[in-house]
C-alpha cells in the first residue's frame, strides 16, 4: 500500500500529502495499511510509528483488527505508548486470534516479564483452550516462575 510506503519514505519527518485518505478507509483497508508496515518492518522506525499515531491515533483505535496488528508492531519496536492499551486489550479479549500476536510480540521483544505477568493476571479470564495455547507459547519464559502452579 503506497500510503504506508510514503510514511516509511518520509521517515517520520512529515505526513504524506494524501494522508487524510486514511480517514475514509474501511477497517479492512486500515488493516492492509498496518500489514504493509509489518511487511516492511525492517524499514519502520519509532519516529515513523509516532507520526502515524499522531495522524491516526491507532494506539487508541477501537477496531480489534487494527489493534491485533498495531500493538504487536509497536511492541516489537519498543514503542512504549502501545503497552498499556495492549495490556487492556488482552485483558478484555479472550480470542486467540487477538491474544497470540500480542504475546508473541512480547516474546520477540524480550519482554518475557510482561508476557508472564499479563498471562498470570488473565489466565482465569481466558477460555481453557486459550490458556493452554498461551501457556505453551510463553513456557520458555515461565520456566522459573510459578506460572503453571494452579
Amino acid at each position: 500500500m503506497s500510503l504506508a510506503d510514503d510514511y516509511i519514505f518520509l521517515g517520520g519527518a512529515s505526513s504524506p500529502a494524501n494522508y487524510t485518505d486514511f480517514y475514509d478507509y474501511y477497517s479492512s483497508l486500515k488493516v492492509v495499511f498496518v500489514e504493509r508496515l509489518i511487511t516492511r518492518i525492517a524499514d519502520v522506525t519509532i519516529p515513523i510509528l509516532e507520526k502515524i499515531d499522531v495522524d491516526y491515533t491507532l494506539t487508541g483505535t477501537v477496531d480489534p483488527e487494527v489493534k491485533q496488528r498495531w500493538f504487536p508492531l509497536g511492541i516489537r519496536w519498543g514503542y512504549e505508548p502501545v503497552l498499556d492499551p495492549a495490556h487492556t486489550f488482552i485483558s478484555s479479549m479472550g480470542r486467540l486470534k487477538y491474544l497470540t500476536p500480542v504475546y508473541q510480540a512480547l516474546l520477540d521483544a524480550d519482554r518475557c516479564d510482561l508476557a508472564t505477568q499479563w498471562f498470570d493476571e488473565n489466565k482465569d479470564f481466558y477460555h481453557p483452550m486459550a490458556v493452554a495455547k498461551i501457556q505453551k507459547l510463553i513456557a520458555p519464559c515461565a520456566q522459573e516462575s510459578d506460572l503453571f502452579m494452579q
